[in-house]
């Protein structure tokens, strides 16, 4: 079901905050930042290899994200996996959109920028840097893309 009001138990990008500078450390210590991305209505996807909610949103994720190609909308998917641990995965299964990996965002190794501690979990966050929508569960099917995909471009 496709709720717009849904957060994460956690909560660590609360609905209708500013969201913080996005300049995070993966899980070997290597500064990561998507600041190249403000300005846009950023969609965060935080998901992992074997979740099979992760896997039953892919097909819906990269058709948004190739839909809205040619709007200020950009998507970035977000795992723990290493990259080169998941090359072979990622030719079976692409995700069409930018990709980093190596992050800890359930915190398994201490502190971290990211507190999630369900998968899927999406984070939007509105052109002015404002979170909008929370949500831990899969985004799928068609139906729901059309409406996500509405969503998005109101907070353009």
């Amino acid at each position: 079901m496709f709720t717009l009001q849904a957060q994460s138990v956690t909560d660590p990008l609360p609905i209708g905050k500013n969201a913080p500078v996005l300049k995070f450390k993966d899980m070997d210590g290597k500064l990561l930042s998507l600041e190249h991305l403000k300005g846009n209505v950023i969609v965060l996807n935080f998901w992992n290899i074997g979740c099979t909610g992760c896997e039953q949103e892919r097909q819906t994720l990269n058709w948004l994200s190739d839909s809205l190609k040619q709007q200020p909308v950009k998507f970035v998917s977000i795992t723990m996996n290493k990259k080169e641990n998941i090359a072979a995965w990622l030719s079976k299964h692409p995700v069409t959109y930018e990709f980093v990996g190596n992050v800890d965002f359930m915190g398994l190794r201490g502190p971290s920028f990211f507190t999630y501690n369900c998968m899927p979990t999406t984070v939007v966050i509105d052109s002015k840097g404002v979170v909008r929508y929370n949500q831990c569960g899969p985004i799928v099917g068609l139906e729901e893309g059309k409406k996500f995909a509405a969503q998005l471009t109101k907070w353009q």
